[in-house]
């Protein structure tokens, strides 16, 4: 499950790694005078809504890929360990 976690946090980091560029490529544009002061600020605004978007529907994908909880993996390795010490109190009978 960390490792999910350390994915998942690192599909963020990339996320906002790439806004902050993109948002240097618009005010670099703004200045060249590529697009207009208010198109710049209307891109922006449209990256951050999408960037925002983004980051609630990969937790709920990842939510969906219905992975076991720590919980439920402690809970099943108590489990096996009671199940191996019953077994081996049979082998040494």
């Amino acid at each position: 499950m960390d490792e999910l976690k350390k994915i998942f946090l690192a599909g963020i980091g990339f996320t906002s790694t790439s806004v902050e560029k993109a948002e240097k490529l618009i005010n670099e544009m703004v200045e060249k005078g590529r697009v207009t002061v208010q198109e710049g600020k209307e891109l922006q605004a449209e990256l951050t809504r999408k960037a925002t978007e983004s980051v609630p529907a990969t937790k709920a994908e990842m939510e969906a890929l219905d992975f076991a909880k720590k919980e439920d993996v402690e809970a099943l390795t108590a489990k096996v360990d009671a199940l191996n010490e019953k077994l081996d109190q049979l082998l040494n009978k």
